[in-house]
């Protein structure tokens, strides 16, 4: 049972309360969001690492509804901000879903939500390759790596003379990314985001249409907010000059819309 699993939680800084839900960082939520150390003097970080990452064990393939109970306890009542990265943001989502009331704002970082723009030829072919990829590996790891990084609008750059067999760390990382259940599986309604009232923030780099056309699909379906935030890649929340300003400008207003209508 999820609650049997024992996450791994780093918590730093001070003020209101910030959920920062990680993507597919080997390191964790501290390594993730290790450029929002700034933010720490005016806000609580809380930084989980998900099960097969960090310092949480893994526990079978990794499933967003699963990782979703599984930090539901981490939105408390006093509510906080919510942010989620790439699959993060597919955790994050459920979990704001789940608990709006526990939510005062939510920022997704290109979040592979496949679902809200199924007409989106962009977003359609991106959907087909992420299952093609996770469905019919290459057998290669240093292949499956390239297409996985690729896929995601990330720089990956491995040696050409890689020997044979592949070097077990590349092993290692080409099969947790192939262990996983797809996001298109995912699906979170958007009434159930609009009934939480919170504010929606969505961040992207602008290299991949696939998550644009999925940013521009939440920002108009929610009345939520898309950024791109030029000169970053699919990891956008690593360039933290450019967007700690942007997290924070959101925070304060949210908060400040809340603290008016209390």
């Amino acid at each position: 049972m999820p609650n049997e699993l024992e996450v791994h939680v780093t918590e730093a800084g001070q003020g209101p309360r910030v959920v920062l839900v990680h993507g597919g960082d080997p390191g964790g939520g501290a390594t993730a969001f290790d450029a929002q150390k700034d933010l720490e003097p005016r806000w609580t970080l809380v930084m989980p690492d998900r099960p097969g990452h960090g310092g949480t064990a893994r526990d079978g393939r990794e499933d967003f509804e699963r990782d979703a109970e599984l930090l539901a306890s981490l939105l408390t009542d006093q509510r906080a901000h919510l942010v989620g990265h790439s699959y993060g943001g597919i955790v994050a989502l459920y979990m704001a879903a789940r608990q709006p009331g526990s939510v005062r704002s939510l920022v997704l970082i290109e979040p592979p939500a496949f679902w809200f723009a199924p007409d989106n030829p962009a977003v359609a072919e991106m959907a087909r390759n992420n299952r093609e990829l996770f469905e019919h590996p290459p057998d290669d790891p240093a292949e499956m790596i390239k297409r996985f990084f690729a896929l995601v609008g990330m720089d990956f750059p491995l040696p050409d003379n890689l020997p044979m067999p592949r070097p077990q760390p590349l092993v290692d990382i080409a099969k947790v990314l192939g262990d996983i259940r797809g996001p298109d599986e995912g699906n979170v309604a958007v009434e159930s985001l609009l009934a939480g009232g919170y504010p929606i923030l969505v961040l992207t780099s602008g290299r991949i249409a696939g998550f644009e056309g999925i940013a521009e699909a939440i920002a108009s379906r929610t009345g939520g907010e898309h950024i791109v935030v030029p000169g970053t890649d699919h990891a956008v929340q690593k360039n933290g000059d450019a967007v700690n300003p942007l997290l924070e400008r959101f925070w304060l207003k949210a908060d400040s819309v809340a603290g008016a209508a209390s």
